[in-house]
């Protein structure tokens, strides 16, 4: 194995959940990175990217309404603006986080630019690596946070059945293998799942993750959508609900055979 010599790593959405943990982790093992937030994107004005020798792209948006930047503007444009940053500072690797269940065949407005953005790096020249991610699980992640909101009513909401899969992975999972990626060319120019072991299905990682005295309360999946395309309020958005009832299982396997450690179990992460 070929190991990639670290000097400073460059992240977007570095104040996001994700990016908020990997900062922390790179610097624990010694490794400096550079932030970068989206009002550099906005106003075109970024710090010195001298000495860096990989951006780890994690900026991104998962919702689209009116009064919020587009998948296009943010997921796509963004990731241009990112492939010219490296190009012009000599910046030779790009991770990208793209999401689980992104395919040529996407139909979800969130997969088709997520696919898009991917299809630029390909062509980039540049070498990449390509996470597509399933739920990420921590102190303070999207889920948890969201499941938190609706305890205040003492109960949670469960879309359709409540069967459709899920693949859980750690956050401290996700900052191990964006640090092998780094270091490791095994992970070059390709693309890989980024999921944990387990499989479990949204309903039983509700059951799992709150008191038993907490109802869970099924919603009509129609119902659901109706409410998410009317109600701003409501707990679930539209692309939540394609990702979530999508049963996006990926393949641990191959990244398991990438990695040298162990992957947390479904035991024991914590929604």
């Amino acid at each position: 194995m070929r190991t990639k010599i670290i000097d400073r790593v460059v992240i977007s959405g570095a104040k996001g959940f994700v990016g908020k943990n990997l900062r922390k982790f790179l610097s624990v093992n010694g490794i400096s990175s550079i932030p970068i937030s989206r009002q550099n994107f906005k106003k075109n004005k970024f710090p010195s990217l001298k000495n860096s020798l990989h951006f780890v792209h994690l900026a991104g948006v998962g919702s689209e309404s009116v009064n919020q930047d587009s998948f296009v503007q943010v997921n796509i444009e963004l990731t241009k603006t990112v492939i010219n940053l490296c190009k012009k500072n000599n910046i030779k690797n790009i991770i990208y986080f793209s999401g689980l269940g992104v395919s040529k065949n996407s139909r979800s407005s969130y997969f088709i630019s997520k696919f898009n953005a991917e299809q630029l790096i390909k062509n980039s020249g540049l070498q990449y690596t390509i996470f597509r991610p399933s739920y990420i699980l921590g102190n303070d992640d999207y889920l948890t946070k969201n499941i938190s909101k609706q305890l205040i009513k003492k109960q949670v909401l469960v879309p359709g059945s409540g069967k459709f899969l899920l693949q859980p992975i750690s956050i401290d999972d996700v900052c191990m293998c964006i640090n092998a990626a780094l270091h490791s060319s095994k992970f070059s120019n390709k693309i890989i799942d980024l999921v944990g072991p387990n499989e479990i299905t949204f309903q039983n990682l509700i059951k799992k993750s709150v008191s038993s005295k907490i109802k869970i309360k099924k919603i009509n999946l129609e119902l659901a959508y109706k409410k998410a395309l009317n109600d701003i309020n409501f707990e679930y958005g539209v692309e939540d609900l394609n990702i979530l009832v999508g049963n996006y299982v990926g393949n641990h396997k191959k990244l398991q055979n990438l990695c040298d450690f162990k992957f947390k179990k479904i035991e024991s992460l914590n929604a």
